[in-house]
């Protein structure tokens, strides 16, 4: 293989995976919490609050075959619990994700309270 095509073939490849989630996908609506039912930390739960900021906030890129799938996959509540240490420290202790650093103070906070409430599903 021509030596220049390889380090061509690797500087695009490179570029696919680094920017294969752009700050737009990452830039979309904040979930909202169900019509009459306020989300607050005592309260929030996967089926309430988090399953809605996971599809908003990571879907695009973590789903199947998405740009970020080959580090982990998005798939429901039984992925997300199964990572949570991992997604804990990604986005609440080094905050590298979601991309473009997304969440807002509220949307932290009732993350965190999640995770401390141990990661409940209702």
């Amino acid at each position: 293989m021509n030596k220049y095509l390889f380090v061509y073939f690797n500087i695009f490849l490179l570029w696919g995976l680094l920017y294969s989630c752009s700050k737009d996908q990452a830039a979309s609506p904040e979930p909202e919490p169900p019509e009459g039912n306020e989300v607050t930390v005592e309260n929030v739960s996967y089926n309430n609050f988090v399953g809605a900021l996971f599809e908003s906030k990571c879907g695009s890129c973590h789903a199947s075959g998405g740009g970020a799938s080959g580090r982990w996959t998005f798939s429901g509540y039984t992925s997300v619990r199964d990572n949570a240490s991992r997604i804990n420290n990604v986005v609440l202790v080094t905050r590298t994700m979601p991309i473009g650093g997304t969440l807002t103070t509220n949307e932290r906070s009732l993350l965190q309270a999640w995770f401390d409430r141990n990661t409940p599903e209702d």
